[in-house]
């Protein structure tokens, strides 16, 4: 990952260089885009060496959290995973030519098919769960859990009035 300058040296540059803009920008927002991208590239970082990348996962646990026999239409994961049709599409052809999931023909509608997720694909995902669960908490480690609580709680409100 290269070097990213700090938000508080772009903040105080705004304010010395744009200051009729400074004085509008929200705190929150350039941190919360910061701790997006900081986010991102440890998850990445950490699936690597399993040969997944962040919306693989989201994919297979979209598909775990399913009752047996796990699986969905690529529609409902595709609406549901805020992905495009094309970059599902993508993700399906990586994670079945990896053994993780299986397209079936739908018996409820010849045409279209079922993705279900393999023994193989919840086996991967056991796996990388704790390194994704060791990476949120490493994150959130300068927070005390009042804070972590907190944080989550204003989020939530943020996200949730949007849906």
């Amino acid at each position: 990952m290269s070097e990213r300058i700090r938000v508080a040296d772009l903040l105080a540059s705004l304010a010395r260089e744009w200051p009729a803009v400074a004085a509008r920008v929200h705190l929150a927002v350039p941190y919360l885009y910061r701790a997006r991208d900081q986010l991102f590239d440890d998850v990445c970082e950490r699936l690597a060496p399993y040969g997944l990348r962040p919306a693989d996962v989201d994919v297979l646990a979209a598909l775990r959290t399913r009752p047996p026999p796990r699986q969905l239409t690529p529609t409902v994961l595709y609406r549901s995973l805020l992905l495009s049709s094309g970059g599902l599409t993508k993700i399906l052809t990586r994670l079945e030519r990896e053994g993780l999931v299986e397209r079936l023909a739908n018996p409820a509608d010849g045409r279209s098919h079922l993705v279900r997720l393999t023994e193989r694909g919840a086996a991967r995902l056991d796996e990388v769960v704790p390194v994704i669960l060791a990476q949120e908490a490493d994150f959130l480690a300068p927070l005390e859990a009042a804070e972590r609580q907190e944080l989550g709680r204003l989020l939530a409100k943020l996200v949730e009035r949007r849906g």
